[in-house]
C-alpha cells in the first residue's frame, strides 16, 4: 500500500531535527563541503510533507562513493544506482520522522537553485502562501499518487526557481 501524502503545518522541531542529523552526518563523512537544510521543512511557516531534506555538497561524487556507505550506519538506504552522475540520493524512515539526503558535487547548479528557492520563499510570504495552498489541494486530489502530486507542483516550482534566480542576483 502506498504511503498517504501528508501536508502538515510547520513544526518548529524540524530545524532541531535537521541540526541533530547534520551533526551525526558530519562525524561520519570525512570530505564534505557543506550540509544544508532544504525543501519545505526548511522554510519557516511552510506546510510540508514532514520529510526533512538535507543537501550535502562534496568535492567529488566519485570520492563520496568510496565512503558513502557510512550513511547506512545512520539508517540510510541509497535509492537508485549511480547512473545519475549528478546526484546521490538516500532516504531514512524511522518512527514519524523521515529524512532525505541529496548529495551533489561542488559546482552543480542544483545547489544554488535549492538555496535560492528556500531564501526566496522565506522572503516572499505571498508566494509561500500560494505554495501551501497548491500543495494542500494536490495532496487532497492525489492522496496516494506521489507522481501526480509532484507533477502538479512542477510548474509552480519552476516559476519560483526563475524568480529566485533573478531575485538573488
Amino acid at each position: 500500500m502506498k504511503k498517504q501524502i501528508e501536508i502538515v503545518p510547520y513544526r518548529t522541531s524540524w530545524e532541531a531535527d535537521f541540526q541533530t542529523e547534520k551533526k551525526a552526518i558530519e562525524i561520519l563523512l570525512p570530505e564534505k563541503v557543506a550540509i544544508y537544510h532544504i525543501g519545505s521543512t526548511s522554510i519557516p511557516n511552510m506546510f510540508a510533507d514532514p520529510i526533512i531534506d538535507l543537501m550535502i555538497v562534496v568535492k567529488s561524487l566519485n570520492q563520496f562513493d568510496e565512503y558513502g556507505d557510512v550513511l547506512k550506519t545512520l539508517g540510510y538506504e541509497q535509492m537508485g544506482d549511480h547512473s545519475n552522475q549528478n546526484r546521490r540520493f538516500f532516504i531514512k524512515c524511522e518512527d514519524n520522522c523521515s529524512f532525505h539526503i541529496h548529495v551533489f558535487a561542488e559546482g552543480n547548479n542544483a545547489i544554488e537553485r535549492n538555496i535560492a528557492f528556500r531564501e526566496y520563499m522565506i522572503a516572499h510570504t505571498d508566494q509561500a502562501m500560494e505554495y501551501i495552498k497548491l500543495k494542500t489541494e494536490l495532496a487532497k486530489k492525489f492522496p496516494k499518487n506521489k507522481k501526480e502530486y509532484k507533477r502538479g507542483r512542477k510548474e509552480f516550482i519552476e516559476e519560483i526557481d526563475k524568480k529566485a534566480g533573478k531575485w538573488k542576483n
